[in-house]
């Protein structure tokens, strides 16, 4: 067994251990399984509205409206309708532009993806959805998201027609006709027809009209009859029903109103194995967000009776029966209770489900390796706000108590995380948010080379912001601070507090009442950011965001100190890192450039462009002499190579121009412009640059060499070792046909050639 593999072994076992440690158990999370047999609503106590339900086999699936966080369209799992788990977070991004950068003043707050559906047809998984342009900006999209495994690949494509607040249904079932369904609208709810196997749109016809507000259309074909299931208009919303016997109508509707005052609507019908009927609904809930409930179906005249005769089942607190999954007692019984993870020691290779960023992510503003059992971000913005600073990390603030409490009986939330701000420079500020409108935050500025407390407390009107809350505090001293938020979804109070130690606290900073509008269309979320008001490059080190109101610093430690452990058994290892093919070639490390991964690979760059190999463990490749660029097509215009010893594209690099047909670099001589040394044993990018858009470099190769001419061999592990196992990416999705490189298999982390 070579070196390389005993190490990766390691890797396979800490990554199980780290999981195990992130799933400790908390006194701070929630449950509406009540042990008994019983659940009370919500389900799931945060912002995940809009809700769409599916069963496949035993498993039922969830997905929810994320707007403009990444990656998205968050989808669950249950086994039960009670119990929810993180299934994927399929959506990697919409489009890559200024707007969904935040950069040149775009953003698409209050965007991004919208309400969807979820279907299963024939062995494959689909989500579509629309997004709304920002002027200036772009216009749009509908966007079709595929996959055979829910948590592995999904594919995603821009579709050829607009659908708002889409059900789709596949009407394949025993009394179907094979063609697929879309409901749509809103005001105006129309049916389309279109053909089973291409999805080319037959028809389309209008089977609501003038009904303000109307919208969340879902389909179904249950029986004799086809169902829309519609959200109401209005301030206080409810759900509404129709009904035909044909896909295309007439429909009536049901004489009544559901929920109607209980403000929970917009959501799917959904059956169990054993043939009962459940609806999974949103309930306007105020700044926690649009939080999903549970309610029985029963059917009358052939017509679905919901929840208690359209009212709640779990009004005023009380509990309710589970669904019957199976006739089987022992599974229908079994101890299945479940809550999301919210707390992170930031000790595993990828970030938890929970996670999020606000807008793209920025691949090179942040890390989980640079300094093991940390979360490494980097300033990547000059900005004066967090609404405009790029590469945040967030996660929806969930509650603890049940949605009909009353407000004194709701339960302080607490965000605490321990952050090391040795490396911030002048001008940076960072430090955690509680995000909604207004939105305010405690954090750390450096201004004439001292870090100091500081906090704001800011509004946000039609893309305009404003501050309306200012605080500056003490001088920090020491590299590591703490940070903690508390929140009162029943009072709807935000507090902030600081400590030195973890153990004592401080009040500090703008107190803040929390709400929900529509400028940011979200519930209340944490954010974790760093921004700079001068100049990129300084970086903050978070080593644990824990909502615990009493921190599990033995848990934290142990992953820490594993973490660590990793790092010094895999720093030296080198492999290979100039594959290219889409796994492991960035494009977009900067500029939207195209690249072409065949087996004579190109580059097109776009102006001020950069893409590259971006290296999870700084790699060593200190033994070798050289690295060869071997180029098929010389450049029209200047390309260059840049060489960084960090994985921050805002460092300072190694560049040169790359003018030869071959081009041997010389990895013992490799400076900056400014002349500092850059480190062969610690390379964190390699990647190419061009000054000028359109700029198409062609290569035959990139290897390293100890005589400039020839490559030098590295050993990896072969693939069909591994043949029968199950392949996964870094970011925990499945690989169908694996190719060279990384992966985790069977809970190790695996390189394969």
């Amino acid at each position: 067994m070579n070196k390389l593999f005993k190490t990766l072994l390691f890797w396979g076992a800490f990554t199980l251990y780290a999981v195990n440690i992130n799933a400790q158990s908390y006194a701070y999370k929630w449950t509406a399984d009540r042990g008994n047999g019983t659940y009370v609503n919500p389900i799931v106590n945060g912002d995940f509205p809009d809700c769409d339900v599916i069963r496949v086999d035993d498993t039922f699936y969830f997905v929810s409206t994320t707007m403009y966080h990444f990656p998205g369209a968050t989808l669950l799992k249950s086994k039960d309708l009670v119990n929810w788990e993180y299934c994927a977070n399929p959506l990697l991004q919409i489009e890559n532009n200024d707007a969904y950068n935040l950069l040149n003043g775009g953003s698409h707050y209050a965007q991004g993806m919208w309400a969807s559906s979820l279907n299963y047809h024939d062995g494959k998984f689909y989500i579509y959805f629309i997004s709304y342009g920002r002027n200036g900006y772009d216009s749009g999209r509908n966007i079709l998201l595929t996959a055979t495994d829910p948590e592995g690949e999904w594919k995603m494509e821009y579709w050829p027609e607009h659908y708002y607040d889409a059900g789709w249904l596949f009407d394949d079932g025993e009394n179907g006709d094979g063609y697929v369904y879309v409901a749509c609208g809103i005001g105006d709810i129309y049916i389309n027809k279109l053909n089973g196997k291409t999805l080319a749109k037959l028809s389309s016809t209008k089977v609501v009209a003038n009904k303000d507000g109307y919208e969340g259309s879902h389909l179904y074909h249950i029986g004799d009859y086809y169902y829309l299931y519609v959200t109401t208009g209005g301030y206080w919303k409810g759900q509404t029903i129709y009904r035909s016997t044909e896909p295309m109508g007439p429909y009536e509707e049901v004489p009544y109103t559901l929920f109607q005052g209980d403000a929970i609507h917009q959501g799917a019908l959904v059956d169990t194995p054993t043939g009962e009927w459940w609806t999974i609904l949103f309930k306007d809930a105020g700044a926690i967000g649009r939080i999903p409930c549970l309610e029985p179906v029963t059917w009358k005249d052939g017509w679905p009776i919901i929840g208690d005769n359209g009212r709640d089942v779990c009004r005023n607190g009380q509990a309710y029966r589970k669904p019957k999954i199976s006739n089987d007692e022992a599974i229908q019984n079994a101890n299945y209770r479940t809550s999301l993870p919210t707390n992170d020691s930031f000790s595993t290779p990828t970030l938890g489900m929970q996670w999020q960023w606000n807008h793209n992510p920025q691949k090179m503003a942040w890390s989980l390796t640079e300094r093991p059992g940390w979360m490494r971000l980097y300033s990547c913005t000059v900005t004066d706000n967090v609404a405009k600073a790029r590469g945040s990390l967030t996660q929806r603030i969930l509650g603890y108590t049940a949605a009909s409490a009353s407000s004194s009986a709701w339960k302080n939330n607490y965000g605490v995380a321990k952050i090391d701000i040795s490396s911030m420079r002048e001008g940076d500020v960072a430090g955690l948010a509680v995000w909604q409108n207004p939105y305010s935050f405690i954090g750390v500025k450096m201004e004439d080379g001292k870090k100091c407390l500081y906090s704001q407390l800011c509004k946000f009107d039609g893309q305009v912001i404003s501050v309306s809350g200012e605080k500056n505090g003490a001088e920090i001293t020491q590299d590591v601070i703490y940070f903690r938020a508390m929140t009162n979804y029943g009072t709807n109070k935000c507090n902030y507090q600081y400590s030195l130690n973890g153990t004592n606290w401080s009040s500090f900073g703008v107190s803040m009442n929390m709400g929900y509008t529509l400028d940011f269309f979200v519930g209340q979320r944490y954010y974790l950011f760093n921004y700079s008001t001068k100049d990129t490059g300084g970086y903050i080190d978070i080593d644990w965001f824990t909502t615990e109101s009493i921190i599990p610093t033995d848990v934290f430690a142990q992953a820490d100190e594993d973490a660590m452990s990793l790092h010094e058994a895999i720093a030296n290892e080198a492999w290979n890192g100039f594959y290219f093919d889409n796994e492991h070639f960035t494009k977009d490390l900067a500029g939207a450039n195209q690249f072409i991964a065949t087996s004579n690979p190109a580059l097109i760059m776009d102006e001020k462009g950069m893409a590259g190999w971006v290296y999870p463990q700084p790699w060593d490749i200190s033994d070798h002499q050289y690295i060869v660029i071997s180029l098929r097509r010389l450049p029209s215009k200047a390309f260059y190579i840049n060489i960084y010893d960090r994985q921050s594209i805002w460092a300072k690099p190694y560049k040169q121009r790359l003018s030869d047909a071959t081009t041997a670099i010389d990895l013992q001589n490799l400076t900056t412009e400014e002349g500092v040394k850059i480190d062969p044993a610690n390379i964190g990018i390699i990647a190419f640059s061009s000054d000028a858009s359109q700029n198409r470099m062609s290569f035959n190769d990139v290897f390293l060499s100890d005589d400039g001419v020839n490559p030098t061999g590295i050993n990896g592990i072969e693939t069909d070792a591994y043949s029968s196992e199950d392949y996964y990416d870094l970011n925990g999705r499945k690989i169908q046909n694996p190719q060279n490189g990384i992966y985790m298999i069977g809970g190790k982390k695996v390189f394969v050639k």
